[in-house]
């Protein structure tokens, strides 16, 4: 580390970082944060999803040569579920219809 947190032990400052990457960053709690937004249009799950891998990104590097495939792989399942959606029609949230009345009806 840097510098030495205060009133906690290095040890306890790493804990503490990986007990926020698992409720962040895993791959379950990104799919958790896409999985809530079901009843919203396609557009704001994946929204989600690209900024919580970007995030995960910036915070923890991918360092290795592969390892952004790795992280695609381990979202496998949440990218799967974005496909399934978008070809099942998830393009559209689902609108209640505008009540129609004749324009003479509207103006009296």
């Amino acid at each position: 580390m840097a510098h030495t947190p205060l009133k906690m032990s290095i040890d306890e400052a790493h804990s503490e970082v990986r007990i926020g990457w698992a409720s962040s960053y895993s791959p379950e709690a990104i799919e958790k944060a896409v999985d809530s937004l079901n009843h919203e249009p396609l557009g704001y799950p994946i929204n989600i999803f690209i900024a919580r891998l970007c995030f995960r990104g910036i915070y923890f590097p991918q360092m290795g040569r592969f390892a952004w495939v790795k992280t695609i792989r381990e979202n496998r399942r949440t990218i799967s579920k974005l496909i399934r959606k978008g070809f099942g029609g998830g393009l559209h949230a689902t609108v209640p219809p505008i009540a129609t009345q004749p324009v003479s009806e509207q103006q009296q």
